[in-house]
Order: C-alpha cells, then sequence, then structure tokens
C-alpha cells in the first residue's frame, strides 16, 4: 500500500469527524504566539513615546548623567493579560460554553436513576453519532446490524441449553432486548440494566455488547486495518519487548491471540503517529483482543481513544491523566475530607500512587477477570467510572490511611491497598520470595479461570477468586457520580491547565528576551573589553613617549649649544681679519680655510638641528593629539563607569 494510498484512506475513514481538537490546538498556537507580537509592537511604541518626549526624564537621565532609559514594562503587562482587548470577550465566550456545556450534559441522564453515568454517557455518545457525516454513520449501522445478527445466532446455538450448562445463569430475554433496542431500555430500563451489568457482561457475547454500546464497528475501519498491519512500524521492537513482559503474553492459553495483539498495537501507531505506542496500551487492547477479533479490537481501540477520550492519556503531555486525578482529587475531597486532608498535610499527591490506576484501569495489579468486569463499566459508563473504583477503594481503607504517616502511607498506598478485597482463606497465606520476584517483574494480568496463587493472582484450591470481585464492583458502584459535577471539575481543570500553560508560555517568552539581553551584555562587555586595551595601548604609547621626550629635549639643547660656540668662533674669527689687514695672503687663506669647515660644520649642525626640531615638532604634536584621545577614552570610560550597574543586573537575569 503505497504513502499516498494510506493518507488517502485514513482521510476518507476520519472525515466528518469532529475537528474540534485540531482547531482548539491552532487556537492556542495563536495564542501562545499572540504575546510575543504584543511585545514587539508595544515595545516599539513605548520607545517612540519615549523619543518623541525630549524633556522626558528618561531622555534627560540618559543624555546628562549617562543612565540608561528605564526598560520596556510591555512584557509584564503580557504577563498578567492587561493589553489583551480580547481577553474579556474570550473568557465571556469560555464561561457561556461552559454553562451551555453544564446545559446539555443535564440532560444527558434522569436525576431519578441510579446511575447517573450509564445514561449519560450513552446520551452523549448518541450526540456525538449525529453529527458524523452519513458515511460513517450508514458504516457503524450496518455493523450494528451485523453484530446484532451475530448475537442472534449465537442466542439460537446456545441459548436452548440449559442453564446449568453454564457457570451463571443468563437472561436471554433480557439482554436480547438489550441488543435489539439498548436505546429504549438504557431511558426506561436503567436500573435493571446498571444491575445486570454490574453483575457482569456474559462472556459469551461480552465482545458484541461493547461493540454495540460504543458504536465501534465499522467494516470501513476494519477493511483499513487489513492494510495497515502489513505495514511497517518504528515501534515494533518496544512492542514485542513489553509484549514479552506480560504475563498474558506467556499464557500458553492465548499465544495464539499474542501475535494479533501485536499487529492491533502496532497498527494503532501507525493510525495515530501522534500518540504513536505508549506501554500502557498494551492494558486497554488486552481485554479487547480476548472478546473479539483483530480487526474489531483495532476499531473498538480506535472508538475508545477518539470517543472515550483514552487517548488524551498517552498523549506526550498526558492531559487527561492529569485531569483524571485532578477530578479524583476532588472526589476524595467530598466524599472524605478528613482523609483528603491528611494526605495533604502528610504530603501525599495523588500522582504518586493513582497514576496507574487511570493508565491501565487497574489492569497492572487485577487479574483478568477482574479486569473485563471493569471493561464493562467503563465501556457503557465511559472512562470517568474508573473514578468510582479509586474512591472506594480509598473509603474502604480509609481506617488504615488516617493512622500512616508519609513513608508508610505511600508505601500503604502502592502495595497493601487492594488487600481489603482479599477473600478471608488468602489473607494468612505466604508467598514465596522467588514468586513474590517473579510477580513484581510481570504484569498480572493472568486469567481468573487458573489457579494462580504464587503472584496473588485469582484462586484457590476450591476455585474461589483471590479477590471479592462482586464486593469490589457492588461497593464502587454505590457511588453515583454526577456528570455535572464532573464536568465543573473538568472546567476548573481547564482553567487551570490554560493559566499553567500561559505562565509557562511567558516564561519561555521572558527567557528568550533574556537570552537576547544576555547576548547584547555580551556584545558589549566584548566592546568594553577592546576599548579598555585601546586605552592601555595608548597609554603604554604615552608613557614611552614620555621617557623618549627628556633624552630628545637634551640632545636639542647639546646641538644648540654647540650651534652657539660655532657661532662665537665664526665671530672671533672674523673680527680678527678686520683688526689684522697686513696678514700675507697665505696667512689669509691657510687661515680661511678655518672658517669654511667651520662654515660646513655649521651648516651639517644647522640640518641636523632642523631635522630633530622637525621631529621634535611631531613628536610634541602626536603626544597632543594622544592627550587628546586620552581625554575622550577617560570621557567614555567615565559614562560608562556610571552606568556599571547593568553588568551587575545582567548577572541577574
Amino acid at each position: 500500500m503505497s504513502g499516498d494510498e494510506f493518507e488517502d484512506a485514513k482521510e476518507n475513514i476520519e472525515s466528518g469527524q469532529d475537528d474540534g481538537q485540531d482547531n482548539g490546538q491552532e487556537q492556542d498556537t495563536e495564542h501562545v504566539e499572540q504575546p510575543q507580537e504584543q511585545n514587539g509592537d508595544g515595545g516599539d511604541e513605548k520607545q517612540d513615546e519615549q523619543d518623541s518626549q525630549p524633556n522626558g526624564d528618561a531622555t534627560v537621565a540618559g543624555s546628562a548623567d549617562g543612565v540608561p532609559p528605564l526598560p520596556n514594562r510591555k512584557s509584564i503587562e503580557v504577563c498578567i493579560r492587561l493589553d489583551d482587548p480580547g481577553s474579556g470577550q474570550s473568557q465571556f465566550q469560555a464561561q457561556q460554553e461552559s454553562v451551555d456545556m453544564l446545559t446539555t450534559i443535564s440532560t444527558t441522564y434522569d436525576k431519578a436513576s441510579s446511575n447517573y453515568l450509564l445514561q449519560s454517557k450513552f446520551n452523549q455518545l448518541n450526540l456525538k453519532f449525529r453529527e458524523q457525516n452519513n458515511q460513517i454513520q450508514e458504516a457503524v449501522n450496518t455493523g450494528t446490524e451485523n453484530i446484532k445478527k451475530t448475537f442472534n445466532d449465537i442466542k439460537n446455538t446456545v441459548g436452548g441449553f440449559s442453564n446449568e450448562m453454564f457457570e451463571y445463569k443468563i437472561d436471554w430475554d433480557f439482554w436480547t432486548q438489550i441488543v435489539n433496542d439498548y436505546d429504549y431500555v438504557i431511558n426506561h430500563e436503567s436500573d435493571k440494566l446498571n444491575q445486570v451489568i454490574m453483575s457482569g457482561i456474559p462472556k459469551e457475547f461480552r465482545g458484541i455488547i461493547w461493540q454495540l454500546v460504543s458504536k465501534s464497528k465499522n467494516f470501513q475501519l476494519e477493511e483499513f486495518y487489513l492494510h495497515l498491519k502489513v505495514e511497517s512500524s518504528i515501534h515494533e521492537k518496544a512492542i514485542k519487548r513489553d509484549l514479552s513482559r506480560t504475563s498474558f503474553f506467556t499464557n500458553v492459553e492465548q499465544v495464539n491471540k499474542a501475535q494479533e495483539l501485536f499487529n492491533v498495537i502496532k497498527s494503532y501507531s501507525l493510525f495515530d503517529p501522534d500518540v504513536g505506542y505508549t506501554q500502557g496500551m498494551i492494558f486497554i487492547a488486552i481485554p479487547l483482543i480476548m472478546n473479539m477479533s483483530e480487526a474489531e479490537c483495532f476499531s473498538m481501540l480506535v472508538t475508545l481513544m477518539k470517543e472515550y477520550r483514552l487517548r488524551d492519556l498517552f498523549c506526550p503531555e498526558m492531559k487527561g491523566l492529569h485531569l483524571m486525578l485532578y477530578e479524583f482529587d476532588r472526589l476524595l475531597e467530598t466524599y472524605s475530607p478528613v482523609l483528603y486532608n491528611h494526605l495533604v498535610k502528610q504530603g501525599i499527591k495523588s500522582s504518586m500512587y493513582a497514576s496507574q490506576w487511570f493508565l491501565t484501569f487497574f489492569a497492572y495489579k487485577f487479574p483478568l477477570d477482574i479486569v473485563l468486569r471493569i471493561f464493562d463499566i467503563i465501556i457503557t459508563q465511559g472512562m470517568e467510572s474508573i473514578l468510582k473504583f479509586a474512591v472506594n477503594l480509598m473509603l474502604k481503607n480509609e481506617t488504615n490511611l488516617l493512622s500512616l504517616s508519609f513513608d508508610n502511607l505511600l508505601e500503604f498506598l502502592k502495595d497493601k491497598l487492594f488487600n481489603i478485597y482479599v477473600n478471608e482463606e488468602f489473607i494468612n497465606y505466604k508467598e514465596g520470595g522467588e514468586s513474590d520476584k517473579r510477580s513484581s517483574t510481570r504484569f498480572s494480568l493472568l486469567s481468573g479461570s487458573k489457579s494462580s496463587t504464587s503472584n496473588g493472582a485469582t484462586s484457590n484450591k476450591r476455585g474461589q477468586s483471590y479477590y471479592k470481585l462482586d464486593s469490589l464492583v457492588t461497593d464502587s458502584m454505590k457511588i453515583n457520580l454526577d456528570p455535572v459535577e464532573l464536568t465543573k471539575y473538568e472546567n476548573e481543570f481547564e482553567n487551570i491547565y490554560n493559566n499553567e500553560q500561559s505562565k509557562i508560555d511567558d516564561i519561555k517568552q521572558i527567557k528568550l528576551e533574556n537570552g537576547n539581553l544576555r547576548h547584547k551584555i555580551k556584545e558589549l562587555e566584548i566592546k568594553y573589553s577592546k576599548l579598555n586595551m585601546d586605552h592601555i595601548e595608548i597609554v603604554q604609547n604615552m608613557v614611552d613617549l614620555k621617557i623618549t621626550l627628556p633624552d630628545l629635549i637634551n640632545d636639542n639643547e647639546d646641538l644648540t649649544d654647540n650651534i652657539e660656540q660655532l657661532k662665537r668662533d665664526i665671530q672671533e674669527l672674523e673680527s680678527k681679519m678686520v683688526e689684522s689687514p697686513s696678514i700675507s695672503t697665505t696667512d689669509i687663506n691657510s687661515k680661511s680655510s678655518l672658517p669654511v669647515e667651520i662654515e660646513n660644520n655649521i651648516q651639517e649642525l644647522l640640518k641636523v638641528n632642523a631635522e630633530e626640531t622637525e621631529r621634535a615638532v611631531n613628536l610634541e604634536e602626536e603626544l597632543s593629539n594622544l592627550l587628546e584621545e586620552q581625554n575622550d577614552l577617560e570621557q567614555e570610560l567615565k559614562k560608562y563607569n556610571k552606568t556599571g550597574t547593568w553588568f551587575r543586573w545582567g548577572k541577574k537575569v
């Protein structure tokens, strides 16, 4: 299957799906980028205002005292959203959407029913289903009719047998009514439906009921899976590694299902590359593959991820997990304020012990028979129903939890919280060290039909379950969660989450600006260092000149003295010639040679003197220039020294 065909097929399957999530991401991206643009524009306007006020304090301080202008406060305004004219409008719009959502949720269930989530989830799924395009609705309706036919075939095959042949009694008439008209049953006989689901959906047609309730049967998606399963995925190695660590994979009875499970998880990693693969997906897919074909399992997994919002649990930011933990905290605060306050005082957060509960739906701890019962609840009541089990476990252990401090409390929450539902016959049973080690290194997903007390799993010699399954489900279902309250908690979480994201975005922006300022400071430090080196070089030249200048002056003075002496000698000779005119020509000629030689010496000395004088003038001029340059540098250094606090400020940023 080529890449283009792959993408086209995926687009056809997802056509008509709700694009609100993508649009929300685009809006979030625009919201994140907006502060930066506002910061840049605001900074320019602020600077223009300062430049347009020549008599302002900042301008005067910058020009006269050498103090730089005040920093731009636009980033602070962005942080507290004072400059966002649309913030008030967007908040009002968000509040209005929240009110509309609460109104819609309140109409999806009957307050007189014993299980609000049961009705609410079905009606919410119906609302989403009606929003799909006709092609998807037709595909799902066709698949639903097909599984109804399959149920009738099963009923005709095994329904005629006596109930004594089964481990439990099956009310075929009521289950037939559920399959044929689930809408009527859930809206008119929801309490009876709740009771039969609490008792467990019969394994003979559990997969059919799951697909019927979730509306996951889609031949188009199943056909697409057949193409996906032959493709390769970058997650194959990780999937195989995690599968080899599960007790499900090593169970001889289920070896033939292991390859199907691998194909399903690998195909989903290709179907949803943004999520890819995470370890918790195995715990979600195992109960599905145990009750339907691999193509149906893939379609069901896609439905759970998208319509039941399990996808949020496995996204990189794990927003869904944080939402579940927040709702769990709020519910625990409501049902047991004393226990909630005790955990807070001891510094125990729900993320320290409850994350695995929601990521695996307790499959990491409970055996498969309990997990299947939990999945009966989740598929019919929604992912939020797992909160019932979590809160119930905390309430049942409230007395023990209140008596423990941090270390023992955290250990109890992780390892001993489930002991409250262990059958009495197993309480005194002591497990061997080797079994403990083995059970700690493999995930607990063994079937309840096997005797497996070595890993605390399921049954004793009499066939009694290790855990009191019916009591666990019954006690948990007594907690009737209100979908409206859960929606309020979700809105609270969204506000907190958005505020935290805004803070993170602001911090990133400030860090970016801080980095730019540090870069500018570094450039100024380099320029300052270069100016300082030039200043040192000039000072050194001045010192050298001051050292050589006295020698030059002395040489100049010596030459001047020599010239004066020679001039006196010439005058003396000239005076002698005037006073003695009778001197012979020979004497004159002999004596006249002396003045010529002296004259030559004088000329040479004058020439040397002129050169030295010119050199001295040049040196004095150079000295004057250096002194002037030194003065300029000292003025500039003085200016920087007055504003020297920016170095220390830069280090604090």
